[in-house]
């Protein structure tokens, strides 16, 4: 499973309900470690997500989670706050920030 491919996935899904994404101006890095991994850097402004290079503003959040864990995320087969109790979700930054960005995903 590729971390890349899943993630395009997700923002051609997120793109399709801009209405979720107006007012919401953010940039947000999820890392995802292991096979098919990646650090991807994720722009929300104007009404549209889109996966941008590693610079611009300081993201106001960061989380680093396995590639399958990020699948069972999504399959909603998981909750960013289990993997999070559990130990297996890292976040930096704005922690509400970091939960909103697992709304978005799932949107």
């Amino acid at each position: 499973m590729d971390g890349r491919e899943l993630l395009e996935g997700v923002l051609a899904r997120m793109n399709e309900h801009k209405d979720k994404l107006q007012g919401i101006s953010s940039d947000y890095v999820v890392e995802l470690t292991g096979e098919g991994g990646g650090k991807f850097r994720l722009r929300v402004q104007d009404g549209q997500v889109a996966m941008v290079a590693d610079e611009g503003a300081e993201p106001k959040a960061a989380v680093t989670l396995t590639t399958s864990d990020f699948a069972d995320l999504l399959a909603e087969k998981a909750s960013a706050m289990g993997l999070f109790m559990q130990g297996r979700v890292r976040l930096q930054g704005d922690m509400s920030e970091a939960f909103r960005l697992e709304s978005l995903l799932r949107s």
